[in-house]
């Protein structure tokens, strides 16, 4: 669900800070973990040279808070299941603590609320990695054309085993083709609207290789099964870009 207004935003910033109080995930401790934000923005009709001035602007002042780094910014090309009417921009940024997402949100308020007005988010959550080999943000897609897989789905209700087995067997079968860099699954822990939501992102080699294995899934039967357990949020491919 797109978040037509910066009220919206301003309410998820404000969910991020009562985070601080919640339970431990999956038996690991939210407050000693790394977290990342994933912000899809979509940018509003018009509104693309106040975009990318509020966005310099806002990363400017996030750079510069306690906590935070590795800044990276991702320009969507493709989407599914069906072509996004405007541009996408996809921000990640890393925290060390979910505590430090709490203390940032208030200083930088004043200034997100003026870049929140270019734009209407796609999706916008906080998470903790969970599964594959070392995550390094600042490597992330990093190099040129490289494509980053973005993927925030809601798993259907009832449907949270299935879910499981059959990412895991698609995950499984992804690494196994060639040009396919890495695969990471991540546990939503902030955000709005998370409920049953979860993440996975994904490194392909190019835009050659993305597309060959984007054909090949399509008549794949496991690929079937996998996205019939969940409604896609957010499904981006996009390369990395720069939010100077």
């Amino acid at each position: 669900m797109i978040f037509k207004n910066y009220h919206s935003l301003l309410l998820t910033a404000i969910i991020a800070g009562i985070m601080l109080s919640g339970t431990p995930i999956s038996g690991f401790a939210q407050k000693a973990k790394p977290v990342y934000e994933i912000a899809v923005r979509m940018v509003k009709k018009g509104k693309k040279i106040d975009f990318v001035d509020q966005r310099s602007k806002f990363i400017k002042l996030l750079k510069k808070q306690e906590g935070v780094s590795n800044n990276r910014e991702f320009q969507s090309f493709y989407a599914l299941p069906q072509p996004d009417k405007r541009e996408v921009f996809i921000g990640l940024t890393r925290y060390n603590s979910l505590e430090t997402v709490g203390n940032v949100s208030r200083k930088v308020m004043p200034r997100f609320m003026q870049f929140a007005q270019t734009m209407d988010l796609k999706a916008y959550v906080f998470v903790m990695l969970i599964a594959g080999k070392k995550f390094k943000l600042n490597k992330l897609a990093a190099k040129k054309g490289q494509v980053l897989e973005v993927a925030i789905r809601r798993v259907k209700k009832g449907q949270n085993k299935a879910f499981q087995e059959t990412r895991k067997a698609f995950v499984n079968y992804l690494s196994k083709q060639k040009g396919v860099l890495g695969s990471w699954e991540f546990a939503v822990v902030g955000g709005k609207d998370r409920e049953r939501l979860t993440v996975g992102m994904s490194v392909y080699k190019n835009k050659e290789v993305f597309m060959k294995i984007v054909k090949q899934v399509q008549s794949n039967p496991l690929a079937g099964k996998y996205f019939s357990t969940f409604d896609p949020v957010a499904l981006q491919y996009a390369v990395s870009t720069t939010n100077d």
